[in-house]
């Protein structure tokens, strides 16, 4: 049979378990709705670009390939937002590959 204080370790480190899991869940649903939020704002400004772009009417035929000569702040708009979105992503991924290596050398 345990002494108290074995039993008393035994529970603190069952609760330090359950808290260790619920974070981990609460950074993995954090990580989800910013990576679903990025798709969304990824998705919106692919549907909304071919209105941003502005033509003019006689446009030459080889530029129609080339979004920042169509209309000229269009393009830094775009490349902006695609770089926000990226950078959100890469600092998530940095941050739970972060805590990954953290729990990795405690368990060690």
């Amino acid at each position: 049979m345990r002494s108290t204080d074995e039993q008393m370790r035994e529970i603190m480190r069952r609760a330090e378990i359950v808290k260790e899991k619920r974070s981990a869940r609460k950074r993995f649903q954090a990580s989800a709705i910013a990576s679903f939020a990025c798709a969304v704002l990824l998705a919106a400004v692919c549907f909304c670009l071919p209105r941003l772009t502005v033509l003019p009417y006689n446009a030459d035929m080889r530029h129609y390939g080339s979004l920042l000569l169509a209309a000229p702040y269009t393009g830094y708009v775009v490349v902006g937002v695609l770089a926000f979105s990226l950078g959100v992503c890469v600092t998530l991924l940095c941050i739970h590959w972060k805590a990954l290596k953290q729990k990795e050398q405690e368990r060690k």
